[in-house]
């Protein structure tokens, strides 16, 4: 399920954490690294179980208003499109889905009153619910369309969901906007085959390999910068340019030092992927001007780094910058 940068971005925020505690020790934030990379796959399957209980509740109002002492026309007759969504139910119907339910306790059972029912409410007023509901096509495509237009115009921006999962667990605050992205990027890639045999995306891409390797970089990733947190600093300071290293944001030494851990620690890594990746990151969790300042300081060092025979990549053209 997550990619080499969230996991990346996952190393970023526990070793940023790190660096701000006076008590940490390695074991234990190894432990918490672990930890909140599970806790983002459960708020991924939140988010999944969410859709699932919103189209439930959906189901439960249709048949009360059947049951209303004056029922309308559209009462008796109610449009099922978003019911019928067929994406969602198999979701619904997916048993991976209901064992991970099960193992994270997803229970809605307490919500449906009120959180459920507040955003089935909002739902039913944006303008994507209502195009979707009335545009006369029935398809499969058109059925995701609406979830990722949701998901995309309203959901990120969305207090009451923000709220509701900052009160299930304090990181799934930092974690949000990466799990709903991951929620998108599932629903737009769904097989039209996808039903209740499919396996939901596991924490690691490589889980199920002999030799987990999406696990194993992170850790090491993690461990590794820290541990050599201190000898990078001293080529950052050795470093020419009219940054001191004092001056220099946490945020910003951090992202220099993992992009150095991974010059000098993964061989299979090209030295212009790493570069890219840290730019990358730095958009969204440093200053505008970091993104120059770490392609600049990043070029550097890596040339530092080469002259010292410390930067040792394998394969045809991985040292090309």
């Amino acid at each position: 399920m997550l990619n080499r940068r969230f996991l990346r971005i996952k190393a970023l925020q526990e070793i940023y954490a790190y660096h701000q505690s006076d008590e940490a020790k390695l074991p234990q934030a190894e432990r918490h690294l672990l930890e909140s990379i599970k806790k983002l796959h459960c708020l991924f399957v939140y988010q999944l179980s969410f859709w699932v209980e919103v189209k439930r509740f959906a189901e439960m109002r249709i048949e009360e208003n059947k049951h209303k002492n004056f029922p309308t026309e559209d009462d008796l007759n109610p449009n099922l499109k978003f019911v019928n969504n067929r994406i969602i139910n198999a979701l619904d119907n997916n048993r991976d889905l209901m064992t991970l339910e099960k193992h994270y306790k997803i229970d809605w059972a307490d919500h449906r009153d009120d959180f459920i029912r507040s955003f089935y409410n909002r739902l039913q007023e944006y303008v994507e619910y209502q195009e979707y509901m009335n545009n006369g096509k029935d398809g499969y495509e058109d059925d995701r369309r609406f979830l990722l237009s949701v998901i995309d115009n309203h959901m990120a921006e969305d207090g009451l969901l923000y709220d509701f999962y900052s009160d299930r667990e304090l990181t799934f605050n930092s974690d949000y906007p990466i799990a709903l992205y991951l929620t998108w990027k599932f629903i737009n890639e769904m097989p039209r085959d996808f039903d209740e045999f499919s396996k939901i995306p596991p924490v690691f891409k490589t889980e199920g390999d002999m030799e987990n390797v999406d696990k194993d970089f992170v850790v090491k990733l993690f461990e590794k910068t820290i541990l050599h947190a201190d000898e990078y600093a001293e080529l950052m300071k050795a470093n020419p340019s009219n940054w001191e290293y004092d001056r220099m944001a946490l945020m910003d030494r951090i992202l220099i030092m993992m992009a150095m851990t991974e010059f000098c620690e993964f061989s299979s890594i090209p030295v212009k992927v790493t570069i890219n990746e840290y730019i990358e990151i730095s958009k969204y969790y440093s200053t505008p001007d970091s993104r120059r300042f770490i392609n600049g300081m990043l070029d550097s060092l890596a040339n530092v780094l080469k002259e010292k025979g410390k930067l040792v990549k394998t394969g045809l053209g991985l040292i090309d910058k």
